[in-house]
């Protein structure tokens, strides 16, 4: 009997430790959210367009200086970045259009953000083929994270 408890025990304790998917992926959508929020930050304090680009393995923020696209290397914060396990799914929803990527090939979808203090609202969904989480911005360029 107390090998059979001992057994049930372990059991419970090992499915309650195994990472939750759902869990990781919205720690990654946290993580995009506040680094938007920063990014929005950073536009209006520079008075210049930062757009956001994103694909099925990674994200990258754009300066858009003089009319040139530069890639934000020298920034600690905004710099491009793998997602922590590479996504099946995409989507940008802003001003009622939206863009999903569905194939690695696909083009990085692109988001600029407004370097005005009150912006639209706009939404980006995360997919990982186990689970789905979705970043709402409002006008304000605050992100909170959301199960669509």
């Amino acid at each position: 009997m107390v090998l059979v408890l001992i057994a049930v025990l372990t059991s419970v304790i090992s499915i309650g430790s195994a990472p939750d998917p759902r869990q990781a992926l919205a720690e990654q959508a946290r993580r995009l959210g506040l680094l938007l929020a920063l990014a929005s930050d950073e536009a209006r304090i520079r008075q210049q367009p930062i757009s956001w680009e994103g694909d099925l393995r990674g994200y990258r923020f754009i300066d858009e200086a003089g009319g040139e696209r530069q890639l934000l290397t020298g920034d600690d914060l905004l710099h491009e970045r793998t997602w922590d396990r590479p996504l099946t799914r995409l989507s940008v929803t802003r001003d009622g259009q939206s863009q999903a990527l569905l194939s690695q090939d696909a083009p990085a979808v692109r988001l600029p953000i407004a370097r005005e203090w009150v912006q639209p609202r706009w939404r980006i969904e995360l997919s990982d083929g186990q689970a789905v989480i979705a970043v709402n911005f409002d006008e304000n360029g605050i992100g909170s994270v959301a199960n669509p």
